[in-house]
C-alpha cells in the first residue's frame, strides 16, 4: 500500500475518532435527557445523537474520498456468507450472555432505552421509531466498526483479511475500553469486546460487511425473552 493511502486512512480514522470523542464528551449532560424521553421527537432525538457519534463523520469522509459503500462490504456479493456468520456469532453471543446474567437473553434492543420510548407510542409511529433505533444503533454503530477496522488496516499495510487482522483486533479492544470507561466493569469490556470482534470480523471473513450490521442489531442490549 501506497503511503499517501497509509497517511490519508490515517487522517480518516482521526476525523472519525474526533466526532466521536465529542459526543462522548457531552454524553453525560445529554445521556440522563435522552434516556428518559417520551414521544417521537425524543427518540428521533437520541438516534439522531448516537448517529452523530458514529455516522456522521464516515459519511463525509466517504463523500470526500469518493467512496462507495460496497469499498466497505456492503454488497450483494457473499451476502449469505455474511448473513449466516452473523447469525452464528450472534447465537454464541447471546449464548455467552445468558449463562452470564443467568436469563435467556435473546430479544434483540430490548434493554435500549429509545425502543421502549417508540414501543410507548403506540402504532403505527411507533414503526418510525423502531426503523430511526435500528439504524442507529444498529446499522450506523456496526458501520463505525467496519469503518475503523478497513482503515486501521490500511494504516498498517495489511489487506484485512482473516480472523486477526490488525483492524479486528483493535476494533475489539476499542470497543471494550470505551465500555470499560464507562464504568461496565470487566464484564462490560468482555462483551463489548466479544461484540466488537465479531462486528469487525466479518467483513474480514466474507468480504461482506452486511453481517456487521446483523450481528449488531442482534445482539445490542439484547433483553429478557
Amino acid at each position: 500500500m501506497a503511503p499517501v493511502n497509509r497517511r490519508t486512512a490515517a487522517i480518516d480514522l482521526a476525523v472519525a475518532m474526533a466526532f466521536f470523542a465529542v459526543c462522548v464528551a457531552i454524553n453525560p449532560v445529554l445521556d440522563p435527557l435522552l434516556r428518559h424521553g417520551r414521544g417521537l421527537v425524543m427518540v428521533f432525538a437520541a438516534a439522531t445523537y448516537q448517529f452523530m457519534a458514529e455516522g456522521l463523520a464516515l459519511l463525509v469522509v466517504m463523500r470526500i474520498r469518493h467512496e462507495r459503500w460496497s469499498d466497505y462490504g456492503f454488497t450483494w456479493r457473499n451476502a449469505g456468507k455474511s448473513v449466516a456468520l452473523a447469525l452464528v456469532l450472534a447465537g454464541i453471543y447471546d449464548l455467552a450472555m445468558s449463562w452470564h446474567a443467568d436469563a435467556l437473553l435473546w430479544v434483540p434492543l430490548r434493554r435500549q432505552p429509545a425502543v421502549r420510548m417508540s414501543l410507548a407510542i403506540g402504532f403505527p409511529l411507533s414503526v418510525a421509531g423502531l426503523a430511526a433505533t435500528v439504524a442507529a444503533w444498529g446499522f450506523f454503530e456496526a458501520f463505525f466498526g467496519v469503518f475503523f477496522a478497513r482503515k486501521l488496516n490500511q494504516m498498517l499495510a495489511h489487506n484485512g483479511r482473516g480472523w486477526l487482522s490488525p483492524g479486528v483486533v483493535g476494533f475489539a479492544l476499542f470497543n471494550g475500553l470505551i465500555h470499560l470507561t464507562v464504568h461496565q466493569g470487566i464484564s462490560g469490556f468482555i462483551g463489548s469486546f466479544a461484540s466488537g470482534y465479531a462486528i469487525a470480523v466479518i467483513p474480514g471473513v466474507t468480504e461482506n460487511a452486511w453481517g456487521s450490521a446483523l450481528v449488531q442489531t442482534l445482539t445490542n442490549a439484547a433483553g429478557k425473552l
